[in-house]
């Protein structure tokens, strides 16, 4: 397993070889790297495409090199952190609404990682499921009463 200070200089080094220059920092706790950099926009993408395809590619690295390691996050400026409180708000806003209307309710399209915590927050409702539909990149996930 490797130790914090390779965790960061894989990521450095990953940055470097795009040019970026950044400030990492490893949060142990939650396995999470959070950078700071001028460039986060860039970093980021559009609908955070950029982010996960450099958390693919720094993890895909780390496993190459150290075959035992786990998962580690990225985030950028709390991003991630910032969409899951968003996708969480809008989740439970469409739940309260097929309570009120026993109408079905579909989510805005989401990558995976936001719809699995869109599945998270109607799990702890007992009267309301819900199913993903669609085709990545359109997949989506819909909330219904249950029968």
């Amino acid at each position: 397993m490797e130790n914090q200070d390779q965790i960061q200089e894989i990521l450095q080094g990953l940055l470097g070889s795009i040019g970026i220059e950044a400030n990492c920092e490893f949060l142990s706790a939650t396995k999470t790297i959070e950078i700071g950099t001028v460039d986060q926009a860039l970093l980021i993408g559009k609908h955070g495409e950029n982010l996960r395809a450099l958390q693919h590619v720094f993890n895909m690295i780390r496993r190459r090199k150290f075959p035992e390691s786990e998962f580690v996050t990225i985030d950028i400026a709390g991003y991630k952190a910032q969409r899951v409180e968003k996708v969480q708000q809008i989740t439970k806003e469409l739940a309260s609404k097929v309570l009120e209307t026993g109408e079905p309710q579909t989510l805005p399209t989401m990558n995976s990682f936001e719809r699995r915590q869109a599945h998270m927050v109607v799990a702890d409702m007992p009267e309301l499921i819900t199913e993903s539909v669609g085709m990545d990149p359109h997949r989506t996930i819909v909330i219904k009463k249950r029968d």
